[in-house]
């Protein structure tokens, strides 16, 4: 196996694991998510509600701070495995790679900007 075949396969594998990681963070923060509206806040949901809560402690900080990154990953990883299945050109692989990297950057951005009104932080 050459060096470049050797690069593609630990690519794949981590690609392959952090789908699963991913996978299983976002399981359990839809069971956070729905215990927290259905049982804590009994489908009482409105702006103020929400931004207490979040300013309630860290725990919800670091619970967003990661489960917006993990979203994005998931979704583009899972679009990525889809579109290598049809065995794109090299080119277009890196191009498309280059699309999903801005995206992905660029809606964790976009996540995090969103928030900042909850967390009280008034830019």
């Amino acid at each position: 196996m050459n060096k470049t075949q050797n690069l593609i396969q630990k690519r794949g594998m981590f690609g392959w694991l952090m789908q699963r990681v991913s996978g299983i963070f976002l399981a359990y923060a839809l069971v956070v998510h729905l215990w927290t509206v259905n049982v804590v806040n009994q489908g009482d949901l409105n702006w103020q509600t929400i931004s207490a809560r979040l300013q309630e402690g860290n725990f919800w900080f670091i619970y967003y701070i990661l489960f917006i990154p993990a979203v994005i990953y998931h979704a583009f990883n899972g679009l990525w495995s889809i579109f290598m299945d049809y065995d794109p050109s090299p080119s277009l692989q890196r191009q498309t790679g280059w699309l999903f990297w801005i995206g992905g950057i660029g809606l964790t951005i976009y996540g995090y900007y969103g928030l900042k009104p909850l967390f009280g932080i008034v830019p």
